[in-house]
Formats: structure tokens, sequence, C-alpha cells
């Protein structure tokens, strides 16, 4: 007959295996959501969001069918999770243009903090988007590409849409740093204007819609300068 004691002892020696067992299982779905969402973006950028299915998703995932729909229960919810996904992936972007706002702003202000000289912060932040703009076929492309499909989605859920909602105004508040120090009479409808055509400008490189004749500084100077008439 065991007693209690010793009985106790056994149960406490093979406890730690469950939390390992646990975290593996934890791991596990983790990986996989991963998998779901990083394809479904991927299909985003390549087909659009007519391509997506739970068929088409999971396929490009390489894991089972019904694992999409376990994880996220419908489309429209892997829609709202990718979309966290892809807005995780421009932190990084928008930081570098906050950045840059400040350290142009830093070499443009006097002991004041007022503007010593308007032009030259106005070609600074035409060059900061400019550059932005014009990077070429790079990873930046997917995520315009991803963008594009996302913004211009005629139909979003509801929690899609709340989604789109933040992350315009989160665009807006970075275009509203650029533009407050030019002392504009109408600041949160100039950067809402900017925020816009740097979009446009953007969207020109993974859709038909350009501005023909001029370069994205050229463009962006004169809509800057025009703020101030």
């Amino acid at each position: 007959m065991v007693s209690s004691s010793g009985a106790g002892e056994n149960f406490s020696a093979a406890s730690p295996r469950k939390p390992a067992a646990t975290n593996k299982k934890a791991e596990k779905r983790e990986i996989a959501k991963a998998k779901i969402l990083n394809a479904t973006l991927d299909l985003i950028a390549r087909k659009g969001l007519a391509a997506l299915s739970h068929r088409s998703i999971a396929s490009e995932a390489g894991v089972q069918l019904a694992m999409t729909t376990y994880y996220f229960g419908t489309i429209d919810n892997i829609l709202v999770a990718a979309f966290d996904e892809y807005c995780k992936s421009m932190q990084p972007v928008n930081e570098d243009l906050r950045r840059a706002q400040h350290e142009l702003l830093s070499r443009s202000v006097d002991s004041n903090g007022a503007l010593k000289d308007r032009t030259q912060y106005i070609e600074g932040v035409a060059e900061i988007f400019a550059q932005l703009i014009d990077t070429g076929p790079t990873a930046r492309l997917r995520q315009l590409r991803i963008e594009c499909q996302y913004l211009y989605e005629q139909h979003p859920s509801a929690a899609l849409a709340e989604k789109i909602h933040g992350y315009n105004d989160w665009l807006s508040g970075i275009a509203r740093e650029f533009i407050e120090p030019l002392g504009t009479d109408a600041p949160e409808l100039d950067a809402q204007m900017f925020m816009w055509m740097v979009q446009c400008l953007e969207f020109s490189a993974v859709t038909s819609v350009g501005i023909d004749g001029a370069s994205s500084r050229q463009v962006l100077l004169r809509m800057l300068r025009g703020m101030l008439v």
C-alpha cells in the first residue's frame, strides 16, 4: 500500500510534464495561425482579395483545410487578423518616417522652436516622402499591394472597416506631425490631403492611377507650397 506522502511525491514528479505538453500544443497552434495569416497576405499581394477562400488560403499555407475554420471561423475574421499583421509590418516604416521628421525639424527650427526657413523644411518633407514612394520593387511593393486591396475594399465587414479607419487615423497622425510646423490654417485637413496624395503616388506603383509628367517630389512640393497660399 502506498502512503499518502508517497502518492504526493509521485504526483509532484509527474506534474511538470503537463505544462510542457501544453506549451508545445500552444506553440503548434501559433505556428499554424501564423502560416494561415502569412498565406492570406501573400495571396492578397499576388491575386487580390477576390482570390481568398478557405481552400485557397489552406493550400497556400500548406495546412489542412479545416484549420482555417478551426482557428478563425470565417473569411472575414481571417481578413481582420491578417490586416493586424499587415499593420505590424508597417510599424518600422512609420517609425522611420517619424525619426526622419524629428531629425529634419531639429535642423529647421530656431532656439524658439519656430521654422527658420519654410522652403527648406518643405523641400525636406518632399524628399523624405519621395524616397519612400520611389523605393522600387522591394518588400515595400508587397506592402503597397496589400494596403491598396484593403483600403479600396468596397464591402468590408464592420470589424474590418473599424480597423481600416483606425489605420488611416494612425497615418493621418504621422502626416500631421510633418504638416503642423508649417503653421497652415487647417492642419488637420491639410494632413489628410497630404496623406491621400502620398497614398495616391504610392499606389501608382501597383495600379493604373498615376500623375504623368512629374516626379513624386515635384508633386509633393507643389502641394505643400499650395498649403501656404
